[in-house]
């Protein structure tokens, strides 16, 4: 928009408008792609980078009823809380390990209003090719100075 079209608006009444790029749908995107990166990548500093605060984000896994059958060590809990269990915790499990760890997302869905949002997507996550774990992943996310955080991670495991 010209300035002598703002001026024109103006003179009319009309606020002028300013259109912005909205990328935010793409740079959730490109932040789930990073998370898969840093996992793939054993890059701890790039993982941990991604979080708002690694150390305070609620991580929460939910075990389906095969899965608690399976699992022994459940002891039929489906959603146990650990406090050990955090962003910082996982991605040194993975750093620590031998084998190549993956993570997979599909069908990826993004709702968001303005600075917040909400993304969820299948996922399947492997070490050495194998499937170790598959269910639905949901991420809270925020957007601050440093651009799309996320805050809170819950998934399943079937």
């Amino acid at each position: 928009m010209t300035p002598v079209m703002i001026a024109m608006l103006l003179a009319a009444g009309v606020p002028a408008q300013v259109k912005v790029p909205d990328t935010g749908d793409r740079d959730i995107r490109a932040l789930a792609a990073k998370f898969q990166h840093a996992i793939k990548h054993r890059d701890k500093a790039a993982f941990l980078s991604l979080f708002l605060r690694p150390e305070a984000t609620n991580w929460q896994e939910v075990m389906s009823d095969a899965a608690v059958a399976k699992d022994r060590s459940s002891k039929g809990v489906k959603a146990a809380f650990d406090a050990g269990n955090n962003p910082i915790a996982f991605i040194d499990s993975i750093v620590s390990r031998k084998g190549n760890a993956e993570e997979d997302f599909r069908n990826v869905r993004i709702n968001r209003d303005g600075d917040s949002a909400a993304m969820s997507f299948d996922y399947s996550f492997r070490i050495d090719g194998v499937e170790v774990n598959a269910g639905m992943e949901h991420w809270l996310l925020v957007r601050g100075n440093a651009g799309w955080r996320i805050v809170s991670v819950a998934w399943s495991v079937r």
